[in-house]
C-alpha cells in the first residue's frame, strides 16, 4: 500500500468515527417530549379554537374525562405514530381545525352516558319521555 492510499484510508475512518460522534451528540440534543406533552401538541392545532377551549375547560374541571375524550382521539394504535404526526405538524402537513366543538361535545356525551331524549308534555299533564308517551297511545 502506497502512503496516500494509507492517508486516504485514515481520514475515511476518521470521518466516520466524526459522524457517529455528530449523530451521538444531535441524539443527546433531541429532547423527548413526554407523551401527553406530544398529543397536546396535535390537538392544538387538529381541534377548532373553540373546540380547543372547551376541551381546556374539560380539563381543569375534570382531568379524567379530559383523559377519555384525548384517548377516544388517539385511540391506542395511533400512539406508536405520535412521533411521525409530531414530524408532520412540524412540516405544516397537517390540516388545522379538523375536529369541530359538536364532535368534542358529542365524545363528552358518549363517555358521561349521556343520551338524547324527547319529553312531550301536555297541558294539565306530567312530562313524559316519547316512548312511554307511544306506549300510552297504543293502549
Amino acid at each position: 500500500m502506497s502512503d496516500d492510499e494509507l492517508h486516504r484510508i485514515r481520514m475515511q475512518k476518521m470521518q466516520e468515527i466524526l459522524n457517529k460522534k455528530k449523530q451521538a451528540e444531535q441524539r443527546s440534543q433531541r429532547v423527548e417530549l413526554p407523551i401527553d406533552n406530544k398529543m397536546d401538541q396535535i390537538l392544538a392545532v387538529l381541534l377548532a379554537p373553540n373546540a380547543n377551549q372547551y376541551l381546556n375547560i374539560i380539563k381543569q374541571r375534570n382531568y379524567e374525562l379530559f383523559a377519555k375524550i384525548r384517548q377516544k382521539i388517539f385511540p391506542p394504535k395511533i400512539m406508536p405514530e405520535l412521533d411521525l404526526l409530531l414530524q408532520y405538524l412540524r412540516q405544516g402537513m397537517i390540516r388545522r381545525g379538523v375536529i369541530s366543538l359538536i364532535e368534542i361535545q358529542q365524545i363528552e356525551r358518549q363517555i358521561l352516558g349521556i343520551g338524547s331524549s324527547i319529553t312531550i308534555k301536555k297541558q294539565g299533564q306530567d312530562a313524559k319521555t316519547l316512548s312511554n308517551f307511544l306506549k300510552e297511545d297504543e293502549d
